[in-house]
């Protein structure tokens, strides 16, 4: 399998993601009762390996992981530096008393890893006829090895290529607040090399391209 998408294959990962995170960002503008645009801004393959040398272990990240299974068999991790996964949790909580408590603030975020992962799962699944379901997300928090190390042991098989897509939310403030914030994530889809390949295939089908 090629380690690189060709230009047609991520336009259509771009393409199929717009309308999966368009719903998901009707979701989040409810929840946080704010105006949010989110966008993906690239799609491409990577080496595990890469993955860890484009981040400093010095830098605290969160990851959000939904396993995936049917047609396509992985991981779908939506990750965050901390203090974007901080300020994204207090959004989602404004309004909602409770005691500085982590589990809260854990169930926000995993909350709206299900809301942005599932949905960019459900456009995949209609616009390439695949069947692809989510389990319950799990979240872990320190250095991205260490986080991308625990997300492969999840899968219990070999990863291929890893695909990032590339996403940024911007949400603007209103009312007393002023300007917008942004935050900047990225989603990862962690496949085996059997679903990294149906996807592509997949892909190939809907371009017409044999």
């Amino acid at each position: 399998m090629d380690k690189e998408l060709d230009s047609f294959s991520i336009d259509a990962f771009k393409e199929i993601g717009s309308i999966g995170m368009g719903n998901a960002t009707t979701s989040l503008s409810r929840m946080i009762e704010k105006r949010v645009q989110l966008n993906l801004s690239d799609a491409r393959l990577f080496e595990p390996s890469a993955i860890v040398d484009m981040i400093p272990d010095s830098i605290t990240m969160t990851g959000i992981m939904i396993p995936i299974h049917g047609d396509l068999n992985g991981l779908a991790m939506l990750m965050f530096e901390f203090g974007n996964a901080v300020y994204l949790s207090n959004l989602l909580l404004q309004g909602i008393e409770h005691e500085d408590d982590p589990d809260i603030y854990e169930s926000a975020l995993l909350e709206t890893g299900n809301i942005i992962a599932g949905s960019y799962l459900s456009s995949l699944s209609s616009f390439l006829n695949l069947s692809i379901m989510h389990s319950v997300p799990d979240i872990s928090i320190g250095p991205i090895a260490d986080i991308l190390d625990r997300g492969l042991s999840m899968m219990h098989t070999e990863s291929g290529n890893i695909l990032n897509i590339e996403t940024m939310f911007m949400v603007y403030s209103s009312g007393k607040d002023a300007g917008a914030g942004t935050i900047y994530g990225d989603m990862f889809l962690l496949l085996d090399p059997v679903s990294l390949e149906r996807l592509q295939s997949s892909i190939r089908d809907l371009l017409g391209d044999s």
